[in-house]
């Protein structure tokens, strides 16, 4: 009996984490797409930029890069790279 109030309670704390963990990974990539549309919304594909605009976008795009580390989920780590290319190639200027 207790075998089994056991197993039952392990199986539910892995159905949590597994649904934790899917509930992240969800949330990231949300995230990172809101964060292209705001990123787009501020620079605005243009052909000039400013020092200060560039300065700024380099500096958000720092910050976001220092967090591929923190990501022990390889594919979260893959999502994030894809973004940051894909912002990268969007704004060739800025960067």
């Amino acid at each position: 009996m207790y075998n089994n109030y056991k197993k039952n309670f392990v199986m539910k704390i892995m159905n949590l984490e597994m649904q934790y963990h899917k509930f992240l990974k969800r949330k990231f990539t949300k995230d990172l797409y809101w964060f292209e549309e705001e990123f787009d919304l501020l620079f605005k594909r243009r052909d000039k930029f400013f020092k200060h605009e560039k300065k700024i976008a380099n500096q958000i795009i720092n910050i976001l890069s220092e967090t591929i580390n923190t990501f022990p989920n390889e594919k979260l780590q893959t999502r994030l790279v894809f973004t940051l290319n894909s912002i990268k190639n969007k704004y060739p200027k800025l960067f």
